[in-house]
């Protein structure tokens, strides 16, 4: 618990080092604590998701922080987490706008069929996010460099000594 706490109070510190155990036990504890609010959301505001997506949100900012920092301490820019996010937005953008275009087509009475490049296009951002995925949760899980990298002291060292 004390290291879910330490990722609240360092929401903004992009800065730094996170051991995997910082990391690990953030993304424990605050799955916990996910499921605990659905639980609460489904037996008193009936399915909604109301107090989840407010706790999702005031988590977002903390999980991207320390994350940043994971990968900071295996000597990795963060830059990377924000090139998955951007990739992932402009993905989940082009998902709507397919979506809505095939509703469009739906609600006139047409037949809703996506294109060939529509489809390669879903396929392979598709494709291309979930090896992303893969790629970080390996680097999440790898240990961090020995010894004081470009971004800071080694967390382990400091708390050994």
């Amino acid at each position: 618990m004390k290291w879910f706490v330490k990722c609240l109070r360092n929401y903004v510190s992009f800065e730094g080092r996170a051991r995997r155990s910082e990391f690990w036990y953030f993304v424990l504890f605050s799955f916990l604590f996910l499921l605990v609010a659905r639980i609460i959301d489904a037996l008193l505001f009936k399915g909604t998701a109301l107090l989840s997506s407010l706790l999702w949100l005031g988590l977002l900012l903390p999980y991207i922080s320390v994350s940043v920092r994971r990968l900071h301490d295996t000597g990795r820019s963060g830059k990377l987490l924000l090139a998955y996010y951007v990739f992932g937005f402009i993905l989940s953008v082009l998902v709507a706008y397919f979506g809505l275009q095939s509703l469009s087509d739906l609600l006139n009475g047409a037949e809703v069929r996506l294109s060939t490049a529509q489809l390669v296009v879903l396929g392979t951002g598709g494709v291309i996010n979930f090896v992303w995925s893969i790629f970080f949760l390996v680097w999440y899980c790898l240990p961090g460099t020995r010894g004081e990298n470009v971004y800071g002291e080694d967390p382990k060292q400091t708390v050994e000594e």
